[in-house]
């Protein structure tokens, strides 16, 4: 295993985090099939969270969680990219442990103070951004704010403390963005690995799908949906790996990107969902944004070594 962490890092990689990924699922499904009791975990989940007022994420998934521990395989899911990069790191993949670790801090290895400021400053107006043209969409009676008074604080601050509670962004990103990102783009462009990356981000997330399978979805809508998910896959990472780039490598503010866009369509739910046909308001912009990027970056994404 370390010999083959050494040589095909990126590979090693994504097979670990899809092996954790279904192992998670093929553990849920046999459950459901000996115990059918147990298939009402995840409405009851949702359930509930309706019910608070506010909207998934670690904290009231976890508090969920404590009464049925079933729904921690949610967090073993979501967290499979890190476990995956922080064990192949370990084996000494990717530049090892060191290197990956050092994408935790606010400023990655490449990066400088002052372009990283500027990013930080550019991601949170987009963020706010985001929420207006959430509320403008959703209409009178309904504001992303009911849902980001978070911890009985102010909405600036529930919607800051949002952003590291999403379980997408916040558990993934060190694995996709940390682990994966700066293999892919020694090798190819930014933009390529931006389009490759959206893909295997994509694929990764199939292994859940089995549950939709299971409940009877009809398969045209379902195929439907898996594009327009994939369209997301790989605006988002267009849009998050400009951004690492700028942050020279930072996993952080790929953890706003992909937190930030979800908490953007978590908060307000079924609101803002139907936006233009089957496509959501989240999916709309976040292309909007990747385009944009594209347009004025170019094939390098911002990445300041190329500068």
């Amino acid at each position: 295993m370390k010999r083959f962490a050494q040589a095909r890092p990126l590979l090693a990689f994504y097979l670990l985090a899809l092996g954790i990924a279904s192992a998670v699922m093929v553990w849920t499904v046999f459950l459901y099939v000996t115990n059918p009791a147990s298939a009402g975990a995840l409405p009851a989940l949702v359930a509930a969270v309706d019910a608070s007022g506010q909207h998934m994420h670690i904290g009231t998934i976890g508090a969920e969680a404590l009464k049925n521990p079933l729904l921690f395989g949610i967090f073993v899911f979501a967290a499979a990219p890190s476990i995956a990069a922080l064990v192949v790191a370990a084996l000494g993949g990717g530049g090892g442990l060191r290197l990956l670790l050092a994408r935790l801090k606010p400023v990655g290895p490449e990066g400088q103070l002052r372009p990283a400021v500027t990013l930080y400053l550019g991601l949170l107006a987009a963020y706010a951004g985001g929420f207006l043209v959430y509320d403008f969409v959703a209409g009178p009676g309904v504001s992303i704010g009911s849902n980001l008074r978070l911890l009985g604080g102010s909405l600036v601050a529930g919607a800051l403390i949002a952003l590291f509670l999403d379980e997408g962004g916040t558990l993934e990103e060190l694995g996709w963005r940390g682990f994966a990102w700066p293999i892919l783009q020694s090798r190819h462009t930014p933009l390529f690995t931006a389009l490759l990356l959206g893909v295997l981000h994509w694929a990764w997330h199939l292994p859940r799908e089995v549950l939709s399978i299971m409940g009877g979805v009809a398969l045209p809508l379902w195929a439907l949906y898996q594009g327009i998910f994939l369209i997301l896959c790989i605006a988002l990472a267009v849009v998050a790996g400009f951004a690492v780039n700028r942050a020279g490598g930072s996993v952080w503010p790929a953890v706003f990107v992909h937190g930030g866009t979800n908490v953007w369509s978590k908060a307000l739910g079924v609101h803002a969902a139907p936006t233009a046909g089957v496509l959501d308001l989240r999916t709309l912009l976040v292309v909007l944004l990747a385009i944009l990027i594209t347009a004025f970056a170019g094939r390098s994404l911002g990445r300041l070594s190329q500068r």
